[in-house]
């Protein structure tokens, strides 16, 4: 019998003892991997932003994000290539963006595996929106402008293609880390400069409600877009871009051209602008005034004012356009500067090309409801080839005769044609039309005679419009008399362009211009002219005494005298033509003007006589039939301008010259 006090040895298996060592070590590895799961989650928050990268907000782009741990701050960037927008399926791969179709398509899906789909789209990065619709202008135009060949009849030189642009939208990858975004950023964001911004929204037919850079306050609306942009602390301006309606990229697509960027703020690039690209620098002293012709200025009151001075229009034409000046008109038929526009703005319509509008460089509307351009080509015809205007046949005249007819014939084809106002012959002789008009100003006419006459011009224009009195006739109380049968309704002022019924407002203009306007344009032009050559003075661009406003009426006239001119060896004197009055007859007697009391030399006032059914041209008419040529040829150059190119009725300058070629980094939330 065992002792009560023995210990009892109990023997263990081994199965048992194994089970309790393997429990033992599980719990170890649990532990051991939680260690594990809380360094990896403390990796994981350290970068910050990782989830505000996903699909929902940048969509393809989502796939370009990544996690890597640094060493160093320090790491270079390489090259990354830059991808043009062109529309294209390659296109669309390399800027990894979706056609809006698409990209309702996708949402679509999103619907059916069971995702609320919300009106407002709030986690998508706005610029990839926006790289989105960048490329649907592009597919979307250039589909349509394919239809517009097909409707219209085969063209021997080949069609416009991408590659004929000067301007596209281009765009470069940048990588950036999330720990150096700015705190109140919670997307990624793309940058820009200021004026490529100003570029983009002209190009998308996005018109400018509101720029102030003073409170930091802009926004952009047109064509189912809004464009909205402040400051945001510790990164700058910030623009949000949205969609708030249906878009169309047709006919209302901006003309591809470089001097885009020049329009959109307030800069107009001229006839007289050298071609060499190398020569033109957008961004050096983009705030230095213009010294030439080359480029005038029109972004706002005070920049249209300063271009009448620089065409040495005298104080008061320039003090009507001056911001202070509330009780000043600028209109006839249209705005005053559009006329400046047509005259001498460069020829932007891509040759065998359909589109036609263009950023809106004036702070003016163009609103074609109250005129009809084809109107007033057609008018323009019947005056320039009526014998009662005072107008030699020289060869610049009949050039200009036989434009303008071949122009009406092909704007009659064009009401029958598939596509009214696109069809390719009438934009192509539009085009011709400013080709010739820009050779002749350029390469024959004389440049100091053109920029008198441009002066004068736009001197008596804006004085008729603002000085009920000055008219040609006596009684300012008259009404306009409405005629019939072969009698003549003449226009005496502007203001009666307003009363007049629409079917003749076209021709009442075309009267004024030819019957009043023109003579007295001539008369001081050429006298300008003479005046310069013979004492040798030459007004500077910032002279507002080089014209002759102080000059008696064009009317008042003394019994002739021998006057002494200077002649010079560059041109012949030729005096000042004879003042409009009645229908042709005998000619009257020798004239001359009184002398001023600015010593103005006296002129002999000489009439063409009829030799052989021409005029001869001979010293003393040369330089009143020059004027008449530059005249009529600025004219109809005007005309032609202003209906191949085009405006949006809603698109109205802003002032913002100073950001020409800008590049103040912004932001595309």
């Amino acid at each position: 019998m065992a002792d009560a006090n023995e210990p009892v040895y109990v023997k263990v298996d081994d199965q048992q003892e194994l089970m309790i060592n393997v429990t033992a070590l599980i719990f170890a590895i649990v532990a051991l991997l939680g260690t594990f799961a809380q360094v990896l989650q403390q990796y994981i928050a350290s970068a910050a932003g990782y989830s505000n990268c996903g699909e929902s907000v940048m969509g393809e782009w989502h796939k370009s994000k990544k996690r890597k741990f640094r060493a160093t701050e320090l790491r270079p960037i390489p090259a990354k290539p830059i991808y043009f927008v062109d529309g294209s399926d390659q296109s669309l791969k390399d800027t990894r963006a979706l056609l809006p179709k698409d990209e309702k398509s996708r949402e679509e899906k999103l619907v059916l595996q069971g995702n609320k789909v919300h009106t407002a789209d709030n986690e998508r990065a706005t610029w990839v929106n926006l790289l989105s619709h960048v490329q649907s202008m592009e597919r979307e135009s250039q589909e349509w402008q394919k239809d517009f060949y097909g409707q219209n009849p085969p063209q021997k030189t080949p069609q416009v293609a991408f590659k004929d642009h000067t301007l596209a939208i281009a765009m470069q990858v940048k990588k950036r880390s999330w720990d150096t975004m700015p705190t109140d950023i919670k997307k990624p964001y793309a940058t820009t400069a200021i004026c490529h911004l100003l570029e983009l929204a002209a190009i998308m037919g996005i018109y400018w409600q509101e720029f102030d850079r003073s409170r930091d306050k802009y926004r952009a609306e047109g064509n189912g877009y809004m464009l909205t942009g402040t400051n945001v602390n510790d990164l700058g301006l910030v623009f949000t871009f949205q969609i708030c309606g249906k878009s169309r990229f047709k006919e209302n697509r901006v003309i591809p051209v470089d001097e885009v960027k020049d329009l959109c703020c307030g800069f107009v690039p001229t006839l007289f602008q050298k071609s060499d690209k190398d020569n033109k620098r957008r961004v050096e002293f983009p705030n230095e005034d213009a010294k030439d012709l080359s480029v005038l200025q029109f972004g706002s009151m005070n920049e249209i004012a300063e271009t009448m001075v620089l065409i040495d229009c005298n104080t008061n034409t320039a003090n009507y356009f001056r911001s202070k000046n509330t009780t000043a008109r600028h209109s006839h038929l249209f705005p005053v500067p559009f006329e400046l526009l047509g005259m001498l703005g460069k020829t932007l319509h891509i040759r065998n090309s359909a589109y036609r509008m263009l950023p809106n460089p004036t702070p003016y509307h163009w609103d074609k409801n109250f005129f009809n351009m084809r109107r007033l080509i057609k008018e323009y015809r019947k005056k320039i080839e009526d014998t009662d205007v005072d107008i030699m046949p020289t060869p610049q005249i009949q050039d200009l005769k036989q434009d303008v007819a071949k122009l009406v014939l092909d704007l009659n084809l064009d009401k029958k044609s598939a596509t009214p106002g696109y069809s390719l012959p009438l934009l192509n002789k539009l085009h011709k039309v400013l080709d010739k008009c820009d050779a002749y100003l350029k390469d024959v006419a004389d440049m100091d005679l053109v920029r008198m006459v441009v002066r004068e011009h736009f001197q008596k224009i804006l004085k008729m419009i603002n000085d009920p009195q000055d008219k040609p006739g006596t009684n300012t109380k008259e009404e306009p008399k409405t005629t019939t049968g072969e009698e003549r309704q003449r226009a005496e002022r502007f203001s009666e362009l307003s009363a007049a019924s629409p079917e003749v407002r076209q021709e009442a203009f075309m009267e004024l211009y030819f019957f009043s306007v023109l003579p007295e344009v001539r008369y001081r032009a050429v006298t300008s002219y003479r005046r310069q050559q013979t004492t040798g003075y030459a007004p500077s661009i910032r002279s507002r005494s080089g014209s002759i406003e102080t000059l008696p009426d064009i009317k008042s006239f003394s019994e002739p005298v021998t006057p002494t001119l200077v002649s010079t060896p560059n041109r012949p004197l030729s005096p000042a033509l004879a003042p409009p009055g009645p229908p042709p007859g005998p000619p009257p007697p020798t004239m001359e003007k009184h002398r001023s009391t600015q010593s103005v030399p006296l002129l002999r006032v000489s009439t063409p006589t009829p030799h052989s059914g021409d005029y001869l041209m001979d010293k003393t008419t040369s330089l009143d039939s020059d004027a008449t040529d530059i005249w009529c040829t600025l004219v109809l150059r005007m005309l032609c301008w202003l209906l191949l190119h085009d405006f949006n009725k809603k698109d109205i300058q802003i002032p913002k010259s100073e950001l020409r070629g800008n590049r103040l980094p912004v932001y595309i939330a």
